[in-house]
């Protein structure tokens, strides 16, 4: 599971840099980019809830009311908003894999501990729009 998570990160990381590189215009992919990522994200949750890996006690409400409320969010037509939110209710999610991985399969935790430093290395302005975006995000929500 760690590993196809990281290989959709890398994915998604390479898109862009291509994109980019190759000074490609808007594309449906590039404008819903972060809809792509949650909807990884939700997969993930699900397989992970499906396979047992986490209860469904704890699995399946946590991600009808993370749904639920990223949608509610949605009213407000504000998407830094939405996508404040919607980060803050998928983050246990990203991480939980590699949770896992750690009791299972320490050798994939590590390995993907590693891909996530070198990730932020190699696009550290990235992760800084990522961050900046949720933070501007939280803040128009806590001004409603």
């Amino acid at each position: 599971m760690a590993g196809l998570l990281l290989l959709g990160w890398t994915t998604d990381i390479l898109d862009g840099r291509l994109a980019h590189r190759f000074e490609k215009g808007q594309t449906w992919l590039g404008d819903h980019d972060f809809q792509i990522d949650m909807i990884m994200v939700l997969s993930s949750a699900i397989f992970l809830t499906a396979t047992g890996l986490v209860p469904l006690s704890l699995g399946l409400p946590y991600m009808v009311a993370a749904v639920l409320i990223s949608l509610y969010t949605l009213r407000y037509r504000h998407f830094l908003k939405f996508k404040s939110v919607t980060m803050l209710l998928a983050f246990p999610w990203v991480f939980t894999p590699f949770i896992i991985a750690l009791f299972r399969d320490p050798v994939a935790a590590y390995a993907g501990l590693v891909w996530m430093i070198l990730a932020l290395l190699l696009d550290w302005r990235r992760f800084l729009g990522v961050v900046g975006d949720f933070l501007a995000g939280a803040r128009a929500y806590l001004r409603r």
